[in-house]
């Protein structure tokens, strides 16, 4: 047994190293526990099913999958017409379809959406509740802009311009709308 200033000074040092080593015992089963709970929920997804659904949902909204070919070509079309499409977004209705968002060139005052729901009839149901129309040519003016409206089977492409600025790109969108639309089978 040490007595004295250096019998104090080794207890002290044990005794913080002991506290430190029991701290980072804690932390490492924590993290271990934390680990294998993520896991058991992973595995859970995959025997589930949920873990696909996710997958595809996600692959829905980056334009990947069944839908990617029509984004790919809408994008294309625009480009040729020296128009981009930016600040994309998408948004699941919660029924299988999803709709997917773009501003013109940057621009708020002009808008283009694509709706892809899971079967025309849904289509025709959705664009009633949307817009009050359900035709598959339409056109939509009102004080505060316009909007067109094309569609074609279970797809609806709507061009929005508000503002001072409702006819600057009113052809070059009818003409890629059509084109893309004519691309479906």
């Amino acid at each position: 047994m040490r007595v004295g200033k250096e019998g104090t000074r080794w207890a002290v040092e044990r005794g913080s190293r002991s506290l430190f080593a029991g701290v980072m015992i804690v932390l490492c089963l924590g993290a271990l526990v934390a680990c294998s709970n993520e896991s058991v929920q992973q595995e859970r997804k995959v025997y589930s099913g949920q873990a696909t659904e996710e997958g595809n949902m996600r692959a829905k909204s980056q334009g990947h999958g069944l839908n990617g070919p029509l984004i790919q070509e809408l994008d294309k079309a625009f480009a040729a017409k020296d128009i981009k499409l930016m600040n994309n977004m998408s948004a699941d209705d919660g029924e299988g379809g999803i709709s997917y968002m773009y501003l013109l060139n940057g621009s708020g005052r002009h808008i283009v959406k694509v709706h892809i729901f899971g079967d025309p009839d849904t289509r025709t149901a959705r664009m009633k509740e949307m817009y009050g129309i359900s035709d598959e040519q339409a056109v939509i003016e009102n004080a505060l802009g316009q909007t067109t409206i094309r569609s074609k089977g279970y797809v609806s492409l709507v061009y929005t311009a508000s503002g001072g600025e409702k006819d600057i790109y009113e052809e070059k969108v009818t003409q890629v709308f059509q084109h893309v639309l004519n691309q479906l089978n």
